[in-house]
């Protein structure tokens, strides 16, 4: 259970920040996310529908900190650019 409490959710903040570094765009770290947490709750419940909550709990997750991270670069990118 500490898998799915824990570990993954902090793996998936991790990746919001580093697949928008990765990729440039938000929807696509998001689609990643959605279909790897949706293979991951049915490999570790055995298809059990009822935990699909966290599927949407990890996409949230990752979609805040991708959109922190590209605000962060925004701000560095036009800082840069200023100085």
């Amino acid at each position: 259970m500490g898998l799915v409490l824990f570990t993954l959710p902090l793996l998936y903040l991790a990746w919001g920040m580093i697949g928008y570094l990765i990729f440039k765009k938000v929807y696509v770290v998001l689609m990643i996310t959605f279909i790897t947490s949706t293979i991951f709750i049915f490999a570790y419940t055995g298809f059990d529908m009822s935990n699909m909550y966290w599927v949407g709990i990890v996409t949230f997750l990752s979609m805040c900190t991708s959109v922190i991270t590209k605000i962060l670069r925004y701000i560095s990118n036009r800082y840069k650019k200023a100085g």
